[in-house]
């Protein structure tokens, strides 16, 4: 089962040696979890967040001017596995003759392209009750 997620929070931190995190909240509920991302990855994600653009095309530009060209549409990403502590994800691209199509991608880029037109984000159930813990008494445990 896939449950709907939000992007909440984007933490970048000015150093190339360090993981930036970003944290997705289950979309009307309490359940977040962190994925440590690249300084370039959170970065792009920042840009696209504030729907602000790079002066030239960056490498999620061109994903979109692909499937613009091929008259496909990203309709939304998933975060659908989690194995050796790495997360895994899937693009869902529905093409023009309307199949659709799950094409693997690492979870930063496909938030960064479903950030750039506001697509939902999706992550397997499985995924959420093992990453994450839900916080009812409003404090955070490690």
């Amino acid at each position: 089962m896939l449950v709907e997620m939000e992007l909440r929070e984007i933490q970048i931190v000015d150093d190339p040696g360090r993981h930036q995190v970003v944290v997705l909240g289950e979309k009307g509920g309490r359940r977040a979890f962190p994925i440590y991302i690249g300084l370039f990855e959170a970065s792009a994600m920042d840009l696209a967040v504030h729907q602000q653009k790079a002066p030239r095309p960056m490498t999620h530009d061109l994903i979109y001017n692909v499937l613009d060209s091929l008259n496909a549409q990203l309709v939304e990403v998933r975060v659908d596995e989690l194995r050796n502590e790495t997360f895994f994800g899937k693009l869902v691209v529905q093409k023009e003759d309307g199949e659709y199509v799950l094409v693997d991608s690492r979870p930063s880029d496909a938030l960064i392209l479903a950030a750039k037109r506001n697509v939902p984000i999706f992550v397997e159930d499985t995924v959420l009750e093992e990453v994450c813990r839900e916080d009812l008494s409003g404090d955070s445990e490690e």
